[in-house]
């Protein structure tokens, strides 16, 4: 069974698909600090932490997106090819 991201559980402004990869790191480092508290139960803590998985998922999703457009801007443009021209 796969879990889906909970907002809400998270502190997230919004549904996952609408976070900047900027506010996924800021969200994983919430859930990181609420960890480390020690201050949430097992199953609290269980929930919250399948929540970190998801959005370490989205994170490399959007940073692999970003370095393979940033890797086809990187490539040289193909030259175009001069039209032949036909002497007359």
């Amino acid at each position: 069974m796969t879990a889906e991201f909970n907002a809400e559980l998270c502190g997230a402004p919004g549904p996952l698909s609408s976070l900047t990869f900027e506010q996924i790191l800021g969200l994983l480092e919430s859930v990181a600090n609420r960890l480390a508290s020690g201050e949430l139960g097992i199953e609290a803590a269980a929930d919250l932490y399948e929540q970190a998985e998801i959005l370490h998922a989205a994170a490399q999703e959007r940073l692999a997106a970003v370095e393979a457009r940033l890797a086809s801007l990187a490539q040289p443009a193909e030259p175009s090819q001069p039209s032949a021209s036909r002497p007359q």
